[in-house]
């Protein structure tokens, strides 16, 4: 679940390259072989559906491991009995996320919006040749890093992170304000946990202005008291993942530069399975392409380029294209070719790591970014020289 931007109605965000060395990436541009298939030799592409179900969801799909030998006993068959109420919702799909990241879901204590990390928004100081990022006014609307789901630049928002195993787990509170009584209280709170082995994920949104930063209910609905369920189900929404990937089309986790300020820890490089955890026991695929062709390797030899919101929003901004209105005009400014503050404008991959002249940029990526361009004109859709695959999925 804001890149990060979160976007499903909550999304977290697209990944940076020259952070990928020790972190992630996610809309951008690294460069490496020229190969046809950018998956992992584990990970192969699975095609067994091109759509959404009537109900508007991922489909629930065979299992593509299976052996032929019975399978095990269901261990959500009792917290899944009543999939009817709001509560045996939430109660199922709570069993089927700890199962699904390794029998873990994070306590009360940790996920709270107090133990997340600040995410500051900056105004770029200019000078002749040089800028430097400054924390933003507490009442800006414009700013060099805007959130790319809200348009935001209000100070405050969290970003929190837990790894445990091989299950990772980021939850973000976004856009605080005060209440009548002095309370800090966030526009919204959105969970996202996946298993960096399997590819099993998990999302979670509340329903807006209830979280504040100490009072967020249990995720785990198996070990939580009657009253915390009572709670959860009071100020969380069920979700399946299938909005969720409108955003998170290749990844789970999304690193824009709202992010900068955090300590983001990448698993883009590693272009893993991404699968869906719903109801049911078996996984559902995200519905979802990437970009497999040849031309676009110097960007996706590092990360996927997804055929939903990495190419509508992600992508081209990343690239320089396009920004959004609460961008400061500094980093408009900055798109026009020959910008001495160039970098403002084109974060993938961050120039503040490889320090590159825009020409060496332009060299390395120009033709990259306009088969990119071209081919999300037509998203999925294997038009000329584009060719694009299922997100895969982890046999």
């Amino acid at each position: 679940m804001n890149a990060v931007q979160w976007l499903y109605p909550r999304c977290l965000s697209v990944l940076d390259c020259s952070r990928i060395s020790l972190a992630l990436l996610s809309v951008v541009a690294c460069r490496g072989p020229d190969t046809d298939s950018n998956d992992r030799p584990d990970v192969e592409d699975e095609d067994q559906t091109s759509g959404w179900s009537s109900a508007g969801a991922a489909p629930d799909l065979p299992n593509p491991g299976s052996t032929g030998e019975p399978e095990p006993a269901d261990p959500c068959v009792e917290s899944c009995a009543d999939i009817e109420s709001e509560a045996g919702i939430a109660m199922c799909h709570s069993c089927r996320c700890k199962v699904a990241l390794d029998d873990w879901l994070p306590t009360v204590e940790e996920l709270q919006c107090k133990n997340a990390e600040s995410i500051i928004t900056y105004h770029a100081a200019l000078s002749d040749a040089e800028y430097v990022l400054e924390p933003s006014t507490p009442a800006a609307t414009h700013c060099a890093n805007p959130s790319l789901l809200t348009g935001s630049c209000r100070q405050g928002s969290k970003l929190g992170h837990i790894r445990h195993g091989d299950a990772e787990l980021y939850w973000v509170c976004r856009d605080p304000y005060l209440e009548v009584d002095g309370a800090v209280v966030y526009e919204d709170m959105a969970v996202i946990g996946h298993n960096v082995r399997t590819g099993a994920t998990c999302f979670w949104d509340d329903v807006n202005d209830v979280i504040h930063d100490d009072d967020a209910p249990p995720i785990d609905m198996l070990d939580a008291t009657e009253d915390e369920r009572a709670r959860f189900v009071a100020l969380f929404g069920y979700h399946d993942g299938s909005s969720c990937v409108t955003c998170h089309d290749h990844d789970p986790f999304l690193y824009t530069p709202y992010l900068r300020s955090t300590t983001w820890d990448s698993i883009a490089a590693d272009k893993g399975p991404y699968h869906l955890v719903g109801l049911g026991r078996e996984p559902r695929a995200t519905g979802t392409q990437h970009l497999i062709s040849r031309r676009a390797n110097p960007c996706t030899s590092c990360h996927r380029l997804g055929s939903e919101g990495t190419c509508t929003s992600f992508a081209p901004d990343a690239m320089g294209q396009h920004k959004r209105p609460t961008y400061e005009l500094a980093v408009h400014d900055a798109i026009e070719p020959g910008n001495q503050h160039w970098e403002l404008a084109y974060w993938m991959p961050n120039t503040t790591a490889v320090d590159p002249e825009y020409a060496d940029w332009e060299a390395t990526f120009a033709d990259a970014r306009a088969h990119i361009l071209q081919c999300c004109a037509s998203p999925g859709e294997d038009v000329d020289d584009c060719r694009w695959a299922p997100v895969p999925m982890k046999r």
